[in-house]
């Protein structure tokens, strides 16, 4: 889970595989919580990275492993088409296939929160929601470059280190 170019976290790569995960499973396109665009047909899901990065170790380092939380919403025409399409996305979440696809990406599914009803009320009708919270662990490849040392000034001479 890198950026090739910079070492550091790429959580666009990381949304592009919880879409096309959701695609795989559901069949259901996929897009971004506060998404500006055109709202896709229903039925759809939505993510949000609502917590980017939760610490687990006390101290950055190379390759650190860290948490994150990303939110997923099934929308719907009706609740109960929605709460369907929640709860077998979850399940098929919890199967050892999909976490050892997503394991192979670097992508550890740490906990699936329970299912809640997130409908909202629009200007005349109410959207079906239903969302849950997906707990995953990550790595960033983040690699911090310290200088070499070559050689060594001790009492006036010097010394290579290789």
């Amino acid at each position: 889970m890198d950026s090739k170019s910079s070492g550091i976290f790429d959580y666009g790569r990381l949304a592009d595989q919880i879409m096309d995960q959701i695609k795989k499973i559901t069949d259901c396109e996929t897009v971004e919580t506060d998404y500006s665009g055109p709202q896709p047909a229903y039925p759809f899901f939505s993510y949000k990275i609502t917590t980017p990065y939760i610490q687990i170790v006390q101290q950055m380092n190379d390759h650190e492993m860290f948490e994150l939380t990303v939110s997923i919403n099934a929308h719907t025409e009706n609740s109960i088409q929605s709460l369907q399409l929640a709860t077998s996305l979850v399940k098929q979440l919890k199967t050892e296939q999909v976490r050892r696809e997503l394991r192979a990406k670097s992508v550890v599914i740490v906990d699936v929160d329970s299912m809640t009803n997130r409908s909202v009320f629009q200007s005349d009708d109410y959207e079906r929601i239903v969302g849950f919270d997906l707990h995953l662990r990550v790595v960033d490849d983040f690699h911090e470059e310290l200088p070499e040392v070559n050689k060594v000034n001790v009492d006036g001479k010097t010394a290579n280190t290789k």
